[in-house]
């Protein structure tokens, strides 16, 4: 198809070039990802504050706020995390972020190391080690289903 710049050719031109930028001004802002952002690092000057060996759990906890989650007890190291992800589209969000600083702390809770990871060194931090195993697992399922049959109820027990 040849074009022409008479009238009713540059009309037909100027039309779909319109309904073109139209279609792109929708489709572009699909491209831009959203950003989502979670959790809380202390920025680099903050952590220079910290004196190891001399703060403590306390002093630490004023300078820098205490972690979202500390642990079951006394834990022996605060860990900040945070992460930040892109999600383009339908597509599974990709993780372009990641750090961790672990405070780690000794008996007499005063600072001992701290520790910075982002998501290219690769390290598994284990945040917990506990594990608890469930008696349920070890009955079959008509032991639990029957296992309460014959066994004597409340009221029968106060009654008596």
């Amino acid at each position: 198809m040849v074009w022409s710049l008479g009238s009713n050719g540059f009309r037909g031109r100027r039309g779909t070039l319109a309904a073109v930028c139209a279609v792109l001004a929708c489709v572009l802002p699909a491209c831009t990802p959203i950003v989502n952002s979670h959790g809380y690092t202390p920025a680099d000057d903050q952590l220079a504050a910290i004196v190891v060996g001399t703060d403590t759990r306390d002093t630490v906890a004023e300078k820098i706020g205490q972690p979202f989650n500390v642990g079951v007890g006394q834990a022996k190291a605060w860990y900040y995390i945070s992460s930040t992800d892109e999600i383009f589209g339908p597509r599974k969000p990709k993780t372009v972020r990641r750090d961790i600083v672990a405070i780690r702390f000794n008996e007499a809770d005063a600072v001992e190391n701290i520790e910075t990871f982002d998501v290219q060194d690769g390290q598994v931090v284990r945040l917990t080690a506990r594990v608890t195993d469930s008696a349920v697992s070890e009955l079959s399922l008509l032991r639990q289903i029957f296992g309460n049959v014959g066994t004597p109820t409340a009221g029968d027990v106060l009654n008596q």
